[in-house]
């Protein structure tokens, strides 16, 4: 699958300027249900949404603060 194949989504942060880098929405939904579920919706509020479904298609662009809370590092 090319890249422009996925979709991508993005958290808040990006408009703002803020550094980052992309994600698979795979892994992105399975950080974000490790959270309990009050800091999953507070931090799911911070990201584009998109069907939990279409994950595998979806790239998600996540600034360096939510990488970090969320766990992700530069590997992922």
């Amino acid at each position: 699958m090319s890249e422009q194949d996925y979709r991508v989504r993005e958290c808040v942060h990006r408009a703002r300027g803020a550094a980052g880098d992309f994600y698979q929405g795979d892994t992105y939904v399975r950080r974000l249900q490790r959270l309990r579920s009050g800091a999953a919706v507070r931090f799911a509020a911070k990201v584009t949404s998109f069907f939990w479904a279409d994950a595998a298609q979806v790239l998600v662009w996540l600034c360096r603060d939510c990488a970090t809370e969320l766990g992700l590092g530069q590997s992922n």
